[in-house]
């Protein structure tokens, strides 16, 4: 099984969230089948909504568009090593995010270091540490 495998929960007090980026909790789940990882995020926002959404990597080094109504927009997702992920986002050739996620030897916890520029145009950075299901 790929280290990266499973369900992850956030470690809130473990964690270094940007202000604009707090969320009461989250969970991520990663499935791996040869260059397609699946990554399913879901929690609750600070406003007590729920939100989730899927995305379908393929970690090949080589860009893939994001999805159609997001255009010009793709990203690059490749592994660093065999217990790290990395995506790199563009959007008409410029980087507007970046995140690695890395696996503890032991495979007990989840670093996701993300950062980059959010939906109101402010540039973001944070770390999320996730204990395995």
């Amino acid at each position: 099984m790929d280290p990266l495998t499973g369900g992850w929960i956030a470690n809130l007090t473990k964690s270094k969230r940007h202000p604009n980026h707090l969320f009461q909790s989250a969970t991520l789940r990663f499935d791996v089948a040869g260059d397609v990882v699946s990554l399913t995020q879901s929690g609750i926002n600070m406003s007590g909504k729920h939100e989730s959404s899927t995305l379908s990597l393929h970690a090949d080094g080589e860009e893939h568009p994001v999805s159609p109504q997001a255009s010009g927009v793709v990203v690059v997702t490749k592994w660093l090593s065999t217990h790290m992920l990395e995506t790199v986002g563009k959007k008409d050739g410029e980087v507007i995010g970046k995140g690695t996620y890395e696996v503890s030897a032991d495979g007990t916890m989840l670093t996701a270091r993300v950062a980059g520029i959010d939906a109101s145009g402010a540039q973001f950075e944070q770390v999320v540490v996730f204990n395995r299901e």
